[in-house]
């Protein structure tokens, strides 16, 4: 691919990393329309620098976690006084959740990463989670909460891992799963966004394992800087819907996206 490609599909990468429209879906749709690679050190680049953007999007809720956390390990009360602490100890264990899920579903995802139909029907059942949040109740018998609770956590966990598979988006499963349980939208993008960066980091760095040869600089550079890019924009207008309440609106793009998937697959000879 010419570094033009590059710089477009990492940026696209970057912003469904931090967006709930499905990285592996326009992964998919790329590989169909655009004929692009999969793989690659732009790929790997793309991941790791979108890891990097979302840190930095939750950067005050992550060093407040991280430092409360690191102080509860030697007072285990702070767990339960100190809010950060807390959320130090759900975010833990939602990622540990998230990357079991997703590592038992690996199996499955490989296999179904390159079917069409797989992508759309994926897509389809985000842009319908996503659209659910229109009726999401706004908890008018209580106030919102500031974090779920921790079967709550666990849940939206499992949901994260679950989206690694085509079509999903973890940020939008762990999202739309808050939301419903009636997190707070500016709290919920937070948790969503946080709980994605170990799953990033963790995949970038198996397939920067995976490469062979030399790598080329100028790809992983471009990657780099395209994607972070990218992704920092997208976490600033996820957060800017949610706040309006307007996540919904991003099933009009995932939902035709879908179908158009599915239409296509049904399209071409063979297995899709």
């Amino acid at each position: 691919m010419g570094l033009v490609d590059v710089a477009v599909l990492a940026a696209v990468e970057g912003a469904a990393q931090a967006l709930p429209i499905s990285a592996t879906g326009h992964g998919a749709a790329a590989r169909l329309w655009l004929r692009a690679v999969d793989g690659g050190a732009w790929a790997v680049a793309a991941q790791l620098a979108a890891a990097a953007a979302l840190a930095i999007a939750v950067r005050q809720r992550l060093r407040s976690a991280l430092g409360e956390g690191v102080r509860g390990l030697a007072r285990p009360s702070l767990f339960r006084a100190s809010p950060p602490a807390r959320d130090a100890a759900l975010l833990a264990l939602g990622a540990a959740v998230s990357l079991l899920v997703a590592a038992a579903l690996r199996p499955y995802a490989a296999r179904w990463g390159h079917a069409p139909l797989a992508a759309g029907l994926g897509l389809l059942a985000t842009g319908a989670a996503l659209a659910s949040t229109a009726v999401a109740p706004r908890r008018a018998d209580r106030e919102e909460t500031d974090a779920p609770s921790l079967a709550g956590m666990i849940a939206a966990g499992a949901a994260h891992g679950v989206a690694a598979l085509p079509g999903g988006s973890r940020v939008g499963a762990a999202l739309v799963l808050l939301l419903w349980l009636g997190v707070r939208p500016a709290r919920a993008v937070e948790l969503a966004l946080a709980l994605s960066i170990p799953a990033l980091l963790v995949s970038g760095l198996a397939e920067a394992r995976a490469l062979h040869g030399p790598v080329p600089a100028a790809a992983a550079a471009l990657g780099l800087f395209a994607a972070f890019v990218g992704a920092a924009a997208g976490a600033a207008a996820l957060r800017a819907l949610a706040e309006r309440r307007r996540t919904a609106a991003l099933a009009l793009w995932i939902i035709p996206l879908g179908l158009a998937m599915v239409a296509y697959a049904q399209a071409l000879p063979g297995p899709s």
